[in-house]
């Protein structure tokens, strides 16, 4: 999936993958675009569905892009694992959006 962000104005652009297998779902990852041309403070996480879970975190000034990032596991750990995607221009965030990167019920 590839969602312009903010909005049609596209200042970044957030890709999340999943990838299947014969059990389900065993993986999901994110790549968060920069599409402004200028070096930008963002932060890219992805945390799986589960209790005590580690978060995978790619931040710092991107000119290209931050992460990916990646979670992995059994198929109700990938559902609803939930990516976060901020992108600040002069200190204040342009770009903060969260959402998942599988399907969630």
């Amino acid at each position: 999936m590839a969602e312009r962000l903010p909005d049609a104005t596209r200042l970044g652009t957030l890709f999340t993958y999943t990838k299947s297998g014969s059990s389900g779902l065993s993986g999901a990852c994110a790549i968060f675009d920069n599409n402004t041309g200028a070096k930008q403070y963002m932060k890219l996480k992805i945390c799986p569905n589960r209790t005590g879970a580690t978060c995978d975190t790619d931040e710092g000034t991107f000119s290209e892009y931050a992460g990916p990032v990646y979670t992995t596991g059994y198929n109700s750990y990938i559902l609803c694992s939930k990516v976060t995607a901020v992108m600040k221009s002069g200190g204040v965030a342009v770009i903060d959006r969260v959402t998942y990167a599988a399907p969630c019920n």
